[in-house]
Formats: structure tokens, sequence, C-alpha cells
């Protein structure tokens, strides 16, 4: 007698009807379920009208500790409760699945999730305590959505992330995979002063980037650190660099002039004054000043021996 092989129920194209895989549900052989919840998660889009209709058994299915496709089973639930509209349900059952919800797959479903589970993960950072609170699964589909930024060489949305979701580590981590730190440290920079409005996280995320600007490991841009500095109110940062270029080459003296120009744009004149006083005066200001004593000087000396010819031109 033949043994039978596995059983393959996969659904056909163009099926019409789910109520075949939907009646195996409610099997009693486990593989026979299994196969009905994985052709189900496969014709969802289409057909879950007739599968909400049984979303309590597939509930059942998770919440029963001994069946071996609990994950399996919270992703369809998840699929279903999205279908209906009903996103808090989809998240929880999508965070149930582990990992067999693919963050790396970019349908609908799971774009709209993930951004569901970023502005849930928001919001638990922001209660107090909010390390110990936020839920471990939650965090674990944030860390893989980072992580496939990363695969992808998506950095630009690594790093745009990390700043939604003040995560610090992860911006500089982002920046440091990038094949062009430079460039992505002037991303960074950018995002941060248009877009992200706490003035607290601001300068959080400023000091970051002026460090990493700082670093042996990048080409130096003065003009993005002195913007840094500026939104910092660090004066002394400002005309440290400033001084610098001053008494460089040529380039870094021209250098100097545009981001002193570009300076004034911003016309925050008590910043602007904090700069100046604590610039240091011209080298070539100083010889001139004492030329000028010399000279006023010598001229002060002639008309004083003038006068002594002339007293004595007189007596005579």
């Amino acid at each position: 007698m033949a043994v039978a092989g596995p059983i393959s129920m996969g659904p056909a194209p163009g099926l019409s009807s789910a109520a075949g895989l939907i009646s195996m549900l409610e099997e009693t052989e486990v593989q026979l379920q299994t196969t009905a919840l994985r052709s189900l998660n496969k014709v969802i889009d289409t057909h879950w009208a007739e599968v909400a209709g049984s979303i309590s058994v597939i509930e059942a299915m998770y919440e029963d500790e001994f069946f071996a496709q609990r994950e399996l089973a919270a992703l369809l639930a998840s699929k279903v409760f999205y279908h209906l509209g009903e996103l808090n349900d989809a998240l929880n059952y999508a965070l149930c699945a582990g990992s067999m919800f693919d963050v790396t797959e970019s349908n609908d479903f799971v774009k709209t999730l993930l951004a569901k589970a970023i502005d849930e993960y928001i919001e638990q950072r922001q209660k107090p305590e909010a390390e110990q609170a936020i839920d471990a699964r939650l965090v674990s589909i944030v860390e893989r959505m980072f992580q496939r930024c990363f695969d992808d060489g998506q950095i630009h949305q690594a790093i745009g992330v990390a700043l939604e979701t003040k995560r610090l580590d992860k911006l500089e981590e982002a920046i440091h995979k990038s094949t062009d730190v430079a460039e992505a440290l002037n991303y960074a920079t950018r995002v941060c002063q248009t877009l992200v409005t706490s003035r607290e996280f601001r300068r959080e995320v400023l000091t970051v980037l002026v460090r990493m600007y700082e670093s042996d490991h990048v080409e130096n841009n003065y003009l993005n650190v002195c913007q840094c500095l500026m939104f910092l109110d660090d004066a002394d940062g400002v005309a440290a660099i400033l001084t610098r270029l001053v008494e460089g080459e040529e380039d870094d003296q021209l250098l100097a002039y545009q981001i002193a120009f570009s300076l004034c744009e911003n016309e925050i004149q008590k910043f602007l004054s904090n700069v100046a006083s604590k610039l240091a005066p011209s080298p070539k200001d100083t010889p001139r000043e004492n030329g000028a004593d010399e000279d006023a000087a010598m001229e002060d000396g002639e008309e004083d021996k003038k006068e002594d010819e002339e007293k004595k031109t007189e007596e005579k």
C-alpha cells in the first residue's frame, strides 16, 4: 500500500471561494490546519471578507499554547483585522506573529503596520520610565526595520526613523554605515534643523553631529558645524573655527567669509555680537597701530624742535 505524501492544498490561481480552506481550519489534523493557514495567508487580500467570519477560530488557534503554528495563525489574524480597519488589533497580532511578520516586504499591509508600530514605539518612549515600559516585541520590530534599512543601503530612511524614534545610537550607526559619511552627516543636519520640533532633542542631535563632524574619520564641513554651533548657542566654538580659518590659507580665509555671511543671514544679532567679541584682532592690525603711534611721536618731536629753533631766533 502506497504511503500518502504531504498534503498540498495551495490555492489555485483565480480561487473563487475560500470556503474549503476555511473549513479545514476546524479539522483535528494539525497538518491540515497548517496547510489551511498558509493557503489563506496567500489569498487573504482577495478573500478577507470570507475569512473574517471565522476570525474567532483563528484567534483560538493562536491562543492554543500547544498549537505548533501559533505565529502563523497570529499573522493571518493580523491581516484580517488590517482589512477590517482595526489597526490596533492588527498590530497586536503582528507583534504576536514574531518573525512571521516580515518587515522586508513592501506591501501596504506591512507598510501600514510598520508606521503604526513606529507611532506606538514613540508614544511608549515618551512615557515616564519609557525604557522599562516598552513592549519587547515592539522593540524587536523597530530593530528589524533598522536592520532592513542598513541591509538595503537605505541610510536616509534609517536616519529619518532614528530621528523620529529619538534613537541617537541608531542615528550614529546609520551615518557610520553609510558609503558617504560626509553626505549622510549633511543630510542628518538638514533634517534635524528643519523637521525636529523638540528643542531639547534637537540640541542633543546637534551635539552628536558636531562631535561626528569633528572626528578624524570625516572631512570637516566647517559651514555645517558653525550652523550647528549657532543652534547650540556656542559662540566660543564658532569664534574658534573662524579664527583658525582666518589664520590659514587663502581658501580657508574665503571660507571664513562665507561662514560669516551665512551666519549673518540668520539675523541672530545677540549671537553674532557674542561671536564678534570673542574673535581675536587681526595680526595685521597690530603693526599698523604701532606704526601710527610712532608716526604721531615723530610728528610731535618735529614740532617741538621747530618751537625750540623759533625761540632761539627771537632771543638773538
